[in-house]
């Protein structure tokens, strides 16, 4: 994106991940070639073909405030569902942008107002949606008004649940400082009883791996143990799987192989981990955290619609296919529904 300093240099892939920045990475998709190389991305909805997933646990919109900062065109609440229509889903989560504008590189003046209109934004948007759409509210954890704005956000129509932007929001699970905030948040939704989808990536990547799972799961998955959490990205950021991110899911792996209870309410969503140019070690990697894990902890998600970004329907078909799923095993993740979709 030319002309702003925080957007992402080109690379030779391309997907819809919403960066540290806050920014969405518009990276290039060989779409083209996915219809020969995975045999076609025809309805996944046929009684003899893989079962299409009932819900997108991770989508964003794209508000008139927003779009000039993304550089994207504006995404409306019914063009989302549009969205949906085509691939036979029946629902998606919408995740408010908000935390992107208390970014500080953004420099944006008001800060608190506009994450606050984006927020009242996104429920009109989840409101008129008549059901198709549910709400998350998004705040960046580390703004002096961030537990004043979760509480109010929560009460508005249709707003169920939290993103959380931990790279965005410039929070690092190995400052003190921080993580006591994310406990004091992490508190306030347990007291809501609101789920929370985390991208725990820290800002760039840096200083960030198996150290972080392992105090997310020792200091703030304790303090919700009743609410719905979701990792975002398979613990990454996406477009890709990369080792970092393998070596975050392995501490989630290792807990759930021996059977720790702390993963009671613990869900991964693979938004843009596998993409059309993704490597067979990606797929391979990807697929093993799936089956330890298992795939009732799997959920679909498919990221911000960037231009060029495939369909919800081609996303499901590189996920399913270069994971090397069985076909149970994407009939049991396309068939997951979190309580709070209900």
């Amino acid at each position: 994106m030319k002309g702003n300093s925080l957007d992402p240099a080109p690379s030779s892939r391309r997907s819809c991940s919403i960066d540290g920045t806050g920014l969405v990475m518009r990276l290039p998709f060989a779409m083209l070639a996915l219809a020969a190389g995975l045999g076609g991305c025809a309805s996944l909805g046929g009684a003899s073909g893989p079962a299409t997933p009932r819900i997108d646990y991770h989508q964003h919109l794209v508000s008139p405030a927003f779009a000039p900062i993304v550089k994207f065109p504006e995404m409306d609440g019914q063009a989302l569902v549009a969205r949906l229509d085509a691939a036979g889903m029946e629902k998606a989560v919408a995740l408010s942008m908000g935390y992107s504008f208390s970014d500080e590189r953004k420099k944006l003046p008001d800060p608190a107002g506009l994450t606050r209109a984006e927020n009242d934004w996104t429920a009109r948007q989840v409101v008129a949606s008549g059901g198709r759409l549910i709400g998350f509210c998004g705040v960046n954890p580390l703004r002096p008004e961030a537990l004043s704005e979760i509480d109010r956000c929560l009460s508005l129509p249709g707003m169920r649940g939290l993103k959380l932007h931990l790279g965005n929001s410039g929070v690092t699970l190995r400052d003190p400082d921080h993580v006591a905030r994310m406990e004091e948040v992490f508190a306030l939704l347990q007291r809501r009883g609101a789920p929370v989808l985390i991208h725990m990536r820290a800002r760039g990547g840096k200083d960030f791996g198996a150290p972080d799972a392992q105090i997310f799961l020792d200091r703030l998955v304790p303090r919700a143990p009743d609410v719905e959490i979701i990792v975002a990205h398979f613990g990454g950021a996406g477009p890709g799987y990369p080792e970092q991110a393998d070596e975050v899911m392995g501490v989630f792996a290792v807990a759930a192989e021996r059977g720790d209870p702390r993963l009671r309410n613990l869900y991964f969503d693979m938004a843009t981990i596998l993409v059309a140019d993704s490597t067979p070690e990606e797929g391979a990697r990807a697929g093993r955290r799936v089956r330890q894990l298992g795939p009732k902890r799997i959920l679909f998600g498919s990221d911000m619609a960037a231009p060029g970004a495939p369909s919800l329907s081609d996303a499901w078909t590189i996920f399913r296919t270069k994971a090397g799923l069985s076909e149970t095993e994407a009939r049991v993740i396309a068939g997951n529904r979190l309580r709070f979709t209900r």
